[in-house]
């Protein structure tokens, strides 16, 4: 049996890739904090799953390779905030896996947005570039939007984390007709379980480039299968680059819907086209269950 290790199995997209890989048949290993780890609500699900858990740190190397090594495959589903995974990468490399799949993967692909444009992607990027420089048996995953982080928030990534979702004011940056792609939580990890079946995925980049939609004609869908009308709050380039100056984070909201990068074709194979028998959730179908639960995705 393959054993698999999941680093940020209590997050959005962490969970959905344990279920993926129970539902594969994988011996589960997760890695959650000591906090994480005493919070029986979110170690239940994990439990139900019959994983194994690990307590440990992305800064404590000695807790990445005792759980490293009880693994076959990491996945590293955690946010790429500091540089705190270049420890895993270490930790994997002095261990040794059959396939890494780094988090630094998690969004935009590379070849899409210069360096210096996003302060969080130049942190994808340097991890990435240490992966590589290891010779690590990686496959990265590019999954450009969430629909958790994108769809959700119709497109504004300043509304994440507000109540309700979607919202009931929306900020339209630029003109709207720029088209970006977006991909479920769920639909990531059935690519990533795929692709660490893929022998010819070991040192390859994948991309996800479905449901390739306009902010807003996102707008407009989530009006006619809600029937809400959220209000619109207009946004100009020169207006949006003066709160990146601010939030340098915001630069995903420039690359998103001003340069349309997650849209550009950039060489990279794409998931449905590299593996055709997986069937993508669309925005629409999201938009039906949100409006379902009274509007809200949480």
């Amino acid at each position: 049996m393959t054993s698999t290790l999941i680093i940020g199995a209590t997050g959005l997209l962490g969970s959905e890739m344990a279920k993926a890989s129970a539902r594969n048949g994988d011996s589960l290993h997760v890695l959650v904090r000591a906090a994480t780890s005493a919070n029986e609500a979110r170690m239940r699900p994990l439990k139900e799953l019959g994983a194994t858990v690990h307590v440990g740190d992305l800064d404590d190397y000695d807790s990445l390779v005792r759980a490293v090594g009880k693994a076959d495959r990491v996945i590293s589903s955690v946010h790429v905030g500091s540089a705190s995974e270049m420890t895993l990468v270490r930790a994997v490399k002095d261990v040794g896996v059959s396939r890494f799949v780094p988090s630094a993967g998690f969004g935009l692909d590379f070849a899409a947005a210069a360096p210096g444009t996003i302060a969080p992607l130049d942190i994808k990027r340097a991890v990435f570039d240490a992966v590589r420089e290891a010779d690590l048996p990686y496959t990265v995953i590019y999954t450009n939007g969430f629909f958790s982080t994108w769809v959700a928030t119709l497109g504004d990534l300043t509304r994440f984390g507000s109540t309700p979702l979607p919202p009931d004011e929306v900020t339209l940056y630029g003109d709207g007709h720029v088209p970006a792609t977006f991909v479920s939580e769920k639909d990531i990890a059935a690519v990533t379980m795929r692709a660490l079946e893929d022998p010819n995925a070991v040192r390859r980049e994948i991309r996800i480039a479905r449901n390739r939609i306009t902010q807003g004609a996102m707008i407009d869908l989530w009006r006619r299968v809600s029937g809400r009308a959220p209000r619109i709050v207009n946004m100009g380039a020169d207006e949006l680059e003066a709160m990146i100056a601010v939030a340098p984070g915001l630069g995903l909201l420039r690359a998103f819907w001003i340069r349309g990068e997650t849209a550009l074709e950039t060489g990279t194979p794409e998931a449905g086209a590299l593996y055709p028998e997986l069937r993508f959730e669309t925005i629409e179908s999201a938009f039906v269950g949100m409006a379902g639960r009274g509007g809200g995705a949480g």
